[in-house]
């Protein structure tokens, strides 16, 4: 059984071999034990913080394999980005070039720097051991986030977003940082996400070009992979766009992976999840699969289970009660998997 919970100190070894694993390109879960130490104690005391309004809050929860008790994934969300320093992305648009004499009307497609997302709650660091990828466990990981906000809508926003990785390869090449990136920063595609990962984000506002980037003018291999989702990100990608995440024409600054949003209220599983309490079986549960969540805040726990919806709640078996930390008359928040 899987069971997805609060991040806790003890799990830094853990997250340190995620993120190694993860790779290049997830900027937000670097490979750094200073920078994962600071993002554990910045989760604890966001679960510990009463909230009015969402601010610089952040949560990451962790994937358990119960059967061994071992840490296989992690994945959080930030209340609100931009707070202390503008969060940028390129918006993609069109610039239009006309010659009524030459009777000549060229629509360009164009790259304009932007912050439209500060003040907005993202979804971060969607990552799960290579021997777990499987649609329980991802999709487990990545719903549990939404189950969390469908709890807690004062400590998020009304829009939600995601960066999508975006291409490189395993050695950090990365087409569209070499034709544009590179030029600004002098520096390859993997130092520059690392510094982006693990430190202040002024240097980016500092080197990044305050012009529009048009389009045709960068290398075909560049343009070919603006708005492309890394192979390794296509799954967690399309969990996502199940739920109603749509593209709304944002790319990362870095190597231009896609940026998808949508109104919180409208995904899937925070529209569609019922509330009630638990009730206990008599017997083994049988036939559908639910995602069931209780506890509150720091105590969060959702996991994967059978369970049968009836009138007066949902009947669950007592080791799926025991690894949700309740019991009888509990409240549990449920969907189908």
């Amino acid at each position: 059984m899987y069971l997805v919970r609060p991040v806790d100190f003890a799990d830094l070894p853990a997250l340190e071999r995620l993120a190694q694993q993860a790779g290049i390109g997830m900027t937000n879960f670097p490979a750094n034990r200073e920078r994962l130490n600071d993002k554990i104690a910045t989760s604890r005391r966001s679960f510990q913080t009463d909230v009015i309004q969402p601010g610089d809050e952040s949560y990451l929860f962790v994937l358990v394999d119960t059967s061994n008790d071992q840490i296989i994934g992690c994945c959080g969300m930030d209340a609100m980005v931009g707070v202390d320093t503008p969060f940028y992305s390129y918006r993609i648009d069109e610039v239009v070039h006309a010659s009524p004499q030459l009777q000549i009307h060229n629509r360009i497609p164009a790259l304009f720097l932007c912050h439209d997302y500060s003040g907005t709650s993202r979804l971060i660091a969607l990552v799960v051991d290579k021997a777990h990828q499987n649609h329980l466990a991802m999709s487990l990981l990545s719903r549990a986030r939404l189950l969390f906000i469908a709890r807690y809508p004062e400590r998020f926003t009304k829009r939600l977003f995601v960066e999508l990785r975006g291409e490189s390869d395993k050695h950090g090449y990365s087409a569209f940082w070499d034709a544009l990136g590179k030029h600004f920063f002098t520096m390859d595609f993997k130092k520059a996400d690392y510094l982006s990962g693990v430190s202040n984000k002024n240097f980016i506002a500092e080197l990044m070009p305050r012009y529009p980037i048009y389009v045709p003018t960068l290398p075909q291999s560049a343009q070919d992979s603006i708005g492309v989702v890394h192979e390794k990100s296509v799954q967690s990608a399309d969990i996502l766009l199940d739920e109603g995440f749509e593209f709304r024409g944002y790319v990362d600054i870095f190597d231009a992976g896609p940026s998808i949003e949508a109104r919180t209220e409208s995904l899937h599983t925070i529209s569609q999840h019922k509330t009630d309490k638990a009730l206990s079986l008599p017997h083994a549960a049988k036939g559908t699969t639910y995602l069931i969540a209780a506890g509150h805040l720091e105590h969060f726990r959702v996991t994967a289970a059978q369970a049968e919806p009836q009138i007066a709640g949902l009947g669950l078996e007592k080791s799926t009660q025991e690894h949700l930390g309740i019991g009888a008359g509990g409240r549990v928040q449920w969907i189908t998997l």
